[in-house]
């Protein structure tokens, strides 16, 4: 059935607005099945299997491992058995060494590239670690992909003029010389500075620094194999497909009843996030900022998305930590075709070489998984 469906153009933009429900008939609904295939990562042990609190990864068409821990500024390359291959980089300001580390993608000699904001440059390097080259950024640009026409896909944040300390935060499609050629997204952030100098107005900050961060829509980027470029700020249920240039060829919007935060999602927001960003803070005054932290009644539309190599859309709505993720499906024209709960968890999560890999917490510690996986109809085990 198509009921609720609406196609519409919108200033040249083919505009697909999905009802709350998958339009399929029942049976007929889509959903994906994962099956754990291999599992990276120890609690202890191996050096070169432990990681820290924050990971992301890549993996190339051969189906090697390339994980950047931003913990221990390095990223460890693993073959597709699993097994440690090497390790790229350190934490320093030398040549092929980082401050900061981004995820690792490739561009189309084959190269692999890692942005690193602290260093403010692009390292680029072989297969086997060897440093290449290194192109050296501007501004805070954070490299989210260089498409085949050799453009950045990036988010670039500036000061600007405002009442108190003030930001603009863009992304967009820039050129060689990381000049704009298109927008996609800006938004500008303001900090205001401690009303005092007493500890309570210290927490106070903080606590409105942390506010800002929980549960708040993110803007979420994924440029496909093709160099079409998928945005989306969950504010509302929108994702727009973007030409390599970003002019917007596409909107796909869905209706949806939002997720109330429960107290457990507090509890782990202050685990996760808030413990981390506070470390530094003796503990009654962090207990105090703690309490003073604002949350919304709602969590964003979504949490991210992936392209999948069939061209179709994997939304994520949320993922509770060691229980299960929840996904909307996508077809290639953008067609609300599938909602379903997976018995998986995942922080971050991205589909290549017919696989399903994602970064998984169990009892805190970070692991990198492969996944074999199937589409099959609605209910079908």
């Amino acid at each position: 059935m198509r009921l609720g469906f609406a196609l519409a153009q919108e200033a040249g933009v083919q505009v697909i607005s999905n009802p709350k429900s998958p339009r399929p008939a029942d049976g007929e609904r889509k959903q994906i099945l994962f099956k754990e295939e291999l599992t990276i990562g120890v609690v202890e042990g191996d050096e070169n299997y432990m990681f820290g609190d924050s990971i992301i990864f890549n993996t190339d068409d051969e189906g090697n491992f390339y994980i950047t821990d931003w913990d221990r500024k390095r990223i460890q390359k693993y073959d597709p058995a699993g097994k440690f291959v090497l390790t790229i980089g350190k934490q320093g300001e030398g040549p092929g060494e980082f401050q900061n580390t981004s995820i690792v993608r490739f561009d189309g000699k084959n190269r692999l590239y890692v942005s690193d904001i602290a260093n403010q440059r692009i390292n680029f390097f072989d297969k086997s670690g060897s440093l290449l080259e290194q192109v050296s950024l501007p501004d805070a640009f954070e490299i989210f992909a260089i498409n085949s026409r050799g453009h950045y896909v990036a988010g670039h944040t500036r000061e600007v003029k405002s009442e108190f300390k003030g930001f603009k935060i863009e992304w967009g499609v820039f050129d060689g010389q990381f000049s704009l050629i298109s927008e996609l997204f800006s938004t500008t952030q303001d900090f205001k500075p401690p009303a005092g100098r007493d500890a309570t107005s210290i927490a106070k900050f903080l606590a409105s620094i942390l506010s800002s961060m929980a549960f708040r829509p993110q803007p979420f980027l994924v440029v496909a194999d093709n160099d079409l470029i998928y945005f989306g700020f969950p504010e509302k249920y929108v994702i727009d497909v973007c030409s390599p240039e970003g002019k917007k060829i596409k909107s796909i919007r869905r209706e949806y009843d939002p997720i109330e935060i429960t107290r457990k999602d507090k509890e782990l927001f202050e685990k996760r996030e808030a413990e981390s960003y506070l470390r530094e803070i003796p503990g009654e005054q962090r207990k105090e900022a703690l309490g003073f932290i604002k949350y919304p009644k709602y969590k964003p539309a979504y949490s991210s998305f992936s392209v999948m190599e069939n061209g179709w859309l994997a939304v994520v709505l949320e993922s509770i930590e060691n229980e299960y993720t929840v996904f909307d499906l996508f077809d290639q024209d953008g067609t609300y075709i599938g909602h379903f709960k997976a018995n998986v968890s995942f922080d971050f999560f991205f589909f290549k070489n017919g696989k399903a890999y994602a970064v998984t917490t169990e009892n805190d510690y970070k692991f990198a998984k492969r996944y074999a996986i199937e589409v099959v109809d609605e209910g079908q085990r």
